[in-house]
């Protein structure tokens, strides 16, 4: 699990017009919480923000530092514009080293090409699963292996191995994965298809 270090400042204003000011200012407002911790508002470097998570993920561990204090955290929610999709705002909670977290870990297929052609394709129905651990047990993915599905045989979360320090907390018949026919795929879409087809056909009609 990778490691980084940030800076805050307290915020002094808080509310949605303060808060629009700071963004326009090239600031992030933010609020660190935890459980042995009071609520604080602060706010961040947006150009510094940017950098961390693309150079570290959302899942890393970080010093964060404000003024004359530091806490070890990590990144609990991102809201960002639906628009541009910058981020607007940034959640903090504090964490440590001896009490288990729960936390989202991105999954990673591989050995695709092993097992797709051109009569089945490989369908992946869960990108990220919910797992519980020490924070500095935290994978940065989970790779699972698809190259021994068969059609009609789907790769589920309770076929995931892990280390035994870490726990999924899905349930266990979610599928991850499934080979499928490539024609039954092409039936699928010409039918949605279909439908919005249908859907514009009958939006005509009501106007």
């Amino acid at each position: 699990m990778l490691k980084s270090d940030a800076h805050a400042n307290v915020r002094n204003q808080i509310g949605s017009n303060a808060c629009h000011r700071m963004r326009m200012e090239g600031r992030i407002p933010g609020v660190v919480y935890g459980h042995d911790i009071e609520n604080s508002v602060v706010e961040l470097d947006k150009r510094d923000l940017d950098t961390l998570i693309k150079s570290y993920g959302s899942n890393a561990l970080i010093d964060l530092h404000t003024e004359g204090s530091q806490n070890l955290v990590m990144i609990k929610e991102v809201q960002r514009d639906i628009v541009s999709n910058h981020i607007i705002h940034i959640d903090f909670q504090k964490i440590s080293y001896d009490t288990p977290i729960h936390t989202m870990v991105p999954i990673r297929l591989v050995g695709k090409g092993k097992v797709e052609s051109s009569e089945g394709v490989v369908q992946q129905q869960i990108s990220q699963v919910e797992v519980e651990c020490l924070p500095q047990n935290i994978p940065d993915s989970i790779d699972v292996d698809v190259s021994i599905l068969k059609l009609g045989n789907p790769l589920k979360i309770a076929d995931v191995e892990l280390a035994q320090e870490i726990s999924i907390m899905n349930n266990g018949e979610d599928v991850i994965a499934a080979l499928i026919k490539a024609d039954k795929k092409m039936e699928e879409s010409e039918v949605e298809q279909l439908d919005i087809a249908a859907e514009v056909l009958f939006g005509e009609k009501e106007e």
